[in-house]
């Protein structure tokens, strides 16, 4: 056998090969990697754009299954990938094959005609040639995912892609993928404008997919659709929304549960509500950074193998599959499902005395390291010197504030256990430093970080008018008893983070426990943490030892404020690691505006400030504010134009509709292209003659430099960006009409009415 039974169709240097996911393309080229006995290579045979895997092939060798390892797995998704992207654009040639149109797609809605206001469904029909298919949104091991990209008129909104039950297929070489086959329609709804045009409106879908046998086809198809404006009216393919959408998996709920668990490098899927003989599968969804093996089940235990990923996950999305064949039910997964604590058939037993006693000896001593861990050393180290400062003044009030410190500490760690205890009754899955996993927890920290950095570094002080009292000067400048105790809650909230050495142990076993063994554990953890100033509190005359105080101090205080800002980089990183890049930019500007925020404290707002001045930074404080409020909405606000990407094949076919042709030259770091957008080209005025005139919209887009877009600048005297032209008569003969760099709404209209 064959690559599992593909066709031979030649020989390679070290035996017979076979073709594998082809596409077409143009030119020969060749990647190749080599191991062991298997040679995995893309080269140009017959037009297409192949996989080639070629090896011996002994006799006794031809009974035998080839097993692919996820090295392998990861290999076949790059070469289809570059497959794609090296091969045609034409959708025709894309689709066709042996003279068979492979993929026939059609843009349906279930309405006739559509209402102000109205909500109603469009989707992408499919119909797949027999004994070829297409992808779900996770195609598994091979393929790529079917995609859709809607272009609305203005004022409708799409909502999201519904994604009717897949099949679970079995392909050679070991290979798992999640497929469509005959017939499929991807839907989604959309919500008209409270006012709609007299005319029929014109929806539009740009679809991209992968159809495959035993070689694989790219496709792709621009389709349209006009609806008039009328009463709510199905149309005739109203049943075949209705038949899709009972496909579409539903909300997880009862009497079905569903709580997973890490078990080494798998994730485990424990499912509750279901009967031992029913059929049950899970179909993942992983994140785009890790690699999954194939899911398994073992009683109601569904264990998915995590071969790699960026960081350890303690859940998955995809969808619960219950049922076989015609009564299979599919219910999501996703960031909104509750998550219940269920029985596991291999859950294990609580520990006795004896390990409880253990693993409370290891909290107490992984609290106790947890003071010299980085995210910590700094506000340890400066309340430290605080104590001696006070110590040198009064030894009783060093004892009050080692003892408050230490309560804040105390403290904070049995609210973590209070807060642990009750999310996990109501069925979350949690470990040590569990609140790290929501960003918005990661974004407020890391400004809490921030201005406690700044103040370390002098740019303000915290302060309160002379008239309040003095208990309440203290607490604010973080030097009395209330400081000291918020200052333990802080250096608690900056420590769940580390794991130290015997606190990994202690607390995995701590959430595995009842609740009053996990509440010890964790009184455990605080116990140690704070155990050095409890001691400091006890015997206050073991501060003469430390250093006495002096301007050494202010310079100590300065360099923790560096330290400070090494985990605010870290924190940054966490924050990028969950959100992307787009959220650690949104992170910096609003660190931008504390920051000029604190100046502004620093500055005009201090105890010895007049009351005139404290006005004015309260009144620029509001202006900071409102600034960055209006640069937010200014930068976030998406385009109601629809835009499609530029190349010279794009306009090539903008303009042989014989439409008018409207080329915006942009990059995303060019300031006055952004104006230029959301001031002249995206404003009402525009949008409606562009509607009126039915005007194709290309982005060319040179942020990252692009030799095609580059050429055309030149060829209009252009050395960058922005430049701006409309071919009116949409005929590729007539010379277009180029604007200037600065333009207003009306030199975009002056230049439409030219045609």
């Amino acid at each position: 056998m064959v690559n599992g039974g593909r066709e031979p169709v030649g020989t390679g240097p070290r035996g017979p090969v076979c073709r594998y996911r082809p596409y077409p393309t143009r030119g020969t080229e060749t990647l190749g990697v080599q191991t062991g006995d298997l040679r995995y290579f893309l080269e140009d045979q017959d037009g297409f754009r192949a996989l080639i895997i070629g090896y011996p092939m002994p006799e006794a060798a031809k009974k035998k299954t080839l097993r692919i390892d996820s090295l392998i797995r990861t290999l076949l998704r790059s070469a289809l990938l570059l497959g794609v992207v090296f091969g045609t654009g034409g959708s025709a040639q894309a689709q066709l094959y042996s003279g068979k149109e492979l993929v026939k797609a059609a843009l349906l809605s279930d309405a006739s005609s559509i209402a102000p206001g109205q909500k109603f469904r469009v989707g992408v029909l499919y119909r797949i040639e027999p004994g070829w298919h297409i992808y779900w949104k996770y195609s598994g091991d091979a393929g790529m995912p079917t995609k859709i990209q809607w272009q609305l008129p203005p004022g409708f909104k799409a909502g999201e892609l519904q994604w009717p039950l897949p099949m679970r297929e079995k392909e050679p070489g070991d290979l798992e993928v999640f497929d469509y086959t005959s017939e499929v329609l991807l839907f989604a709804e959309i919500e008209a404008p409270a006012t709609l045009p007299a005319q029929p409106v014109s929806i539009q879908a740009k679809s991209d997919w992968l159809v495959c046998q035993s070689l694989c086809v790219p496709g792709r198809a621009q389709i349209s659709l006009n609806l008039p404006a009328g009463s709510n009216t199905p149309s005739d393919f109203a049943p075949a929304f209705q038949k899709y959408a009972s496909r579409v998996p539903k909300q997880l709920g009862s009497p079905i549960k569903l709580g997973f668990s890490r078990t080494g490098k798998s994730l485990v899927a424990v499912v509750d509500g279901i009967a031992k003989d029913v059929s049950l599968d899970f179909f993942p969804i992983p994140p785009e950074d890790a690699v999954i093996g194939h899911v398994a089940r073992d009683g109601n235990r569904l264990t998915i193998p995590i071969e790699s990923e960026a960081k350890p996950s303690a859940r998955m999305d995809g969808v619960i599959v219950v049922g076989s064949d015609n009564s299979r039910q599919g219910y999501e997964i996703n960031e909104g499902t509750v998550l219940n604590r269920v029985q596991s058939q291999k859950d294990s037993p609580a520990a006795g005395l004896p390990g409880i006693l253990q693993m409370l000896g290891f909290a107490l001593i992984g609290g106790l390291i947890l003071n010299v861990m980085p995210c910590v050393l700094p506000v340890i180290s400066l309340k430290i010197f605080g104590f001696v400062s006070e110590a040198r003044m009064d030894a009783k009030k060093a004892f009050r504030l080692s003892m408050a410190f230490s309560l804040g500490i105390i403290g904070c760690f049995a609210v973590l256990a209070v807060l642990v205890i009750l999310l996990r009754t109501a069925g979350a899955q949690i470990g040590w430093g569990f609140q790290f996993q929501d960003y918005r927890f990661v974004i407020l920290v890391s400004c809490l970080v921030f201005a406690f950095a700044l103040n370390l570094f002098g740019v303000y002080e915290l302060s309160v008018s002379a008239q309040a009292t003095q208990g309440l000067a203290d607490l604010a400048r973080g030097q009395g008893y209330g400081g000291a105790f918020f200052q333990g809650v802080f250096a608690t909230v900056l420590a769940t983070p580390c794991t130290a050495p015997f606190l990994g142990t202690a607390s995995a076993f701590a959430f595995a426990q009842p609740g009053w063994v996990t509440f010890l554990v964790f009184l455990f953890i605080g116990l140690g943490m704070a155990l050095p100033y409890l001691l400091l509190a006890i015997n206050p005359r073991w501060l003469r030892y430390l250093p006495k105080p002096g301007a050494w101090m202010l310079r100590l205080k300065q360099c923790m404020g560096f330290l400070l800002v090494g985990t605010l980089l870290w924190l940054i990183w966490i924050l990028g690691q969950m959100r992307g890049p787009d959220a650690v930019v949104g992170l910096g500007a609003i660190l931008l505006v504390i920051a000029i925020l604190a100046w502004i404290k620093g500055a005009f707002w201090t105890p010895i400030s007049s009351r005139r001045s404290r006005v004015l930074a309260i009144v620029a404080m509001g202006l900071v504010l409102c600034l960055a409020a209006a640069c937010y909405g200014f930068v976030t606000k998406p385009s109601q134009l629809v835009w499609r990407p530029f190349s010279k094949s794009a306009l090539d076919e903008a303009l042989a509709s014989g439409k008018p042709v409207f080329v915006d030259f942009t990059a995303d770091w060019c300031l006055t292209c952004k104006t230029n957008e959301r001031f002249a080209i995206d404003t009402p005025k525009v949008r409606q003659e562009f509607l009126k005139r039915d005007v194709v919209a290309l982005k060319a887009d040179w942020t990252t430099g692009n030799p095609e877009i580059t050429q055309i600048l030149k060829q209009f005297g252009r050395a960058g960006v922005p430049m701006y032209l409309i071919y009116p008569s949409g005929n590729k003969e007539t010379q277009p009409l180029l604007l200037p760099e600065l333009i207003t709404s009306q030199t975009v209209l002056d230049a439409l009415n030219k045609t």
